[in-house]
Formats: C-alpha cells, sequence, structure tokens
C-alpha cells in the first residue's frame, strides 16, 4: 500500500508519533482519528489521516470489534445499556457492540452474580435492584437477579 504524503509536512514524524499513541493502549478508529484531527491537522492533509487510519486497522492497531469485545470482558459489573452507551460514544458501530454483548456472559448471569454479594453483605433487596439499574442493567435483569 503507498501511503499518500503532502509535500509541506512532517509526515513521518506525525506517523510515528501517531503509531506510538496506538501502542500505548488500544483504542478506537474514532479515538484515533479524534487524535490526528486534534493534534496533527495543521500538520496533515485529510487524505494523509486517512491513509494512516487505514494503515493501522491493516497493521492490526485499530480494531472497534476487538476493542469492544475486551471492554465488555473488562466491564462484566455494568449491564449492558451502560456498555453500549459507553462504547458508542467511543465510536463502535451497534453491529460490532451488539457482537460483543452476545459474546459475553449472559446479563442476568452478571446481575445475579452482583446481587448475591451484595445481600451476602446484607444489603436490601430495594438498594440491590436500584444499585443494579444505575449500573445499566435492564429491569428484567435487576428484578430476575433477586429471584
Amino acid at each position: 500500500m503507498t501511503l499518500i504524503q503532502s509535500e509541506n509536512n512532517n509526515y513521518e514524524e506525525i506517523r510515528e508519533k501517531f503509531f506510538s499513541f496506538l501502542l500505548k493502549r488500544p483504542c478506537t478508529e474514532k479515538q484515533a482519528e479524534n487524535f490526528l484531527l486534534r493534534f496533527c491537522s495543521s500538520k496533515i492533509s485529510e487524505q494523509d489521516i486517512n491513509s494512516l487510519i487505514n494503515e493501522a486497522e491493516l497493521s492490526g492497531l485499530i480494531d472497534d470489534l476487538t476493542f469492544a469485545k475486551l471492554f465488555v470482558e473488562g466491564h462484566l459489573h455494568w449491564g449492558n445499556a451502560k456498555i453500549f452507551y459507553e462504547l458508542n460514544s467511543k465510536g463502535i458501530s451497534r453491529e460490532n457492540i451488539n457482537t460483543a454483548l452476545e459474546e459475553s456472559e449472559d446479563e442476568i448471569s452478571r446481575a445475579y452474580e452482583l446481587s448475591s454479594n451484595w445481600k451476602k453483605i446484607g444489603i436490601s433487596d430495594k438498594k440491590i435492584i436500584t444499585r443494579l439499574l444505575s449500573r445499566g442493567f435492564s429491569h428484567k435483569a435487576a428484578h430476575e437477579a433477586l429471584s
């Protein structure tokens, strides 16, 4: 793949800075694009930004589906609604979010595990439901977790 380079910019320096950013932590395509727009937009063309994003995707440094799956795995104490909201705000597509949620532990099972732990320490059912709802669990999951 040939990268398009504007004539009056520091393309290689920006490329190095961009890939260094990507290697520090996983990020979404939207986050990567925002990084380039925020820190490099005056020094690089839109065509070069698209080229860098494409290169990062081809190399596997940007993969929204994998990001979504890892995010879900790391937030099992949240309900599907909150997970969906957070991933959507990071630019993950509805399709990728749904795939990641489908492959994760069932929301009701997660709610049940949390509610069991809270019951053990004496938290009332009413407060457990409130906590589950505030964490983005559905009403159905919150009520079934107490059954």
